[in-house]
């Protein structure tokens, strides 16, 4: 079965205002992965549009806080194995793995900058040809979907080489028309996953990078071939939960992977080269359960909540009216969300216990929601605690 391009775009009247994973934002405003994702979907013939794609991908986890987990497309179409997600904003793409895929007849969803403006302005296409030295892309932005050819460089090289607009690559791989699977070996026989290893208690904690801009991915294994449900966002402070002198030893290092357990408890390996050491130690285990007593014990306060507990920041008053900078990634060269007025009520949405640490702190940034639904990071340094 051959691939056949579906043109869809993310501002079709049809879905443009309908919510991304029950968020806050819309298929219209942030829906460019998804609705690329849908066009290679139902290019394999499994139709799906941005609306209904997005309909099954939120009712199976499939976006953390609204990015897309590339890896759960494959539970709703198994047909379609996702392998893996390359991330290469600091370094030159895989073109000659691109130009693989596309000679074997997949397509790729790449990651490249919408806008000359400093900074990664994150935008999703479809690639589904090579031409010449350049690819031939379905851009999901205007509407109605575009029929004409158009070339990723024409439209999105920013002044760069090929291997430098490309700032990261979904890769699938349709097993729909018989090829072999990722799980497949030669003779027809199968590998078997090793079970990953118990965890390690450690005090280490690594963060994603905020290179990381589309999320770093929680695999099953030590590898970029193996399953990743999960993808941590820049700036989660991961558990380390492996020998800790092995991990330091990896942080930063290409083509090494860290075991470790996010803040909802998710356990996997992450690779090394896309996180950096906190300064923030990892609370100790929780201890075992106390040996039963003989008599019952007397009636006592039932503990709190297990369920995260969100809690407010106010932007410093001592900033100046300009206000303070909501930006979509943690970094100065984030592109800009919004910006938040002095004494603004700003509500945390990532872990208490990694954010509290970094209040008022130089160099830190904390995921925030603000009063209109608009989510991203703030300096830690330039906001307060709320009374």
């Amino acid at each position: 079965m051959a691939f056949n391009l579906v043109r869809y775009s993310q501002r079709d009247p049809q879905w443009k205002n309908n919510k991304i994973g029950g968020g806050p934002d819309t298929i219209g405003y942030i829906g460019c992965a998804l609705t690329s994702a849908a066009m290679l979907v139902s290019g394999w013939g499994f139709e799906e549009t941005p609306d209904t794609l997005n309909k099954k991908l939120t009712a199976i986890g499939g976006f953390m806080d609204e990015a897309i987990v590339w890896s759960k497309v494959s539970s709703i179409h198994p047909q379609i194995q996702s392998t893996g997600l390359t991330i290469c904003q600091n370094s030159a793409a895989p073109l000659s793995q691109i130009d693989d895929s596309l000679a074997a007849g997949q397509p790729v969803v790449v990651e490249v900058d919408y806008s000359p403006d400093a900074g990664l302005q994150t935008h999703w296409v479809l690639v589904y040809a090579k031409q010449g030295s350049d690819y031939l892309i379905q851009d999901p932005w205007p509407n109605p979907p575009e029929t004409n050819q158009v070339t990723l460089m024409s439209r999105f090289s920013q002044g760069q080489p090929l291997q430098r607009a490309i700032k990261a690559v979904a890769w699938y791989v349709c097993t729909a028309s018989g090829t072999p699977t990722p799980s497949s070996t030669p003779g027809g026989s199968t590998t078997t996953t090793p079970p990953a290893p118990p965890p390690v208690q450690t005090d280490l904690v690594v963060v994603v990078a905020a290179s990381a801009t589309a999320g770093l991915r929680l695999h099953t294994q030590a590898s970029a071939d193996s399953p990743a449900d999960f993808a941590e966002m820049p700036g989660t402070q991961l558990n380390v939960i492996e020998d800790k002198n092995g991990a330091l030893a990896k942080i930063g290092v290409n083509n090494q992977w860290i075991y470790v357990r996010d803040p909802n408890g998710n356990q996997g390996y992450v690779a090394a080269w896309y996180v950096e050491k906190s300064n923030v130690a990892a609370p100790p285990p929780e201890p075992g359960p106390a040996p039963t007593p003989s008599t019952p014990p007397a009636p006592t306060t039932p503990p709190p909540s297990s369920a995260p507990q969100k809690f407010q920041v106010i932007v410093s008053t001592t900033l100046a009216p300009g206000g303070l900078r909501l930006r979509k990634v943690p970094s100065l060269g984030g592109a800009l969300v919004a910006v938040e007025h002095p004494g603004a009520a700003l509500t945390v949405i990532e872990p208490s216990n990694s954010a509290l640490p970094k209040i008022g702190v130089s160099g830190q940034w904390i995921a925030v929601r603000d009063d209109n639904g608009l989510r991203g990071y703030v300096a830690a340094q330039y906001v307060q605690l709320s009374q």
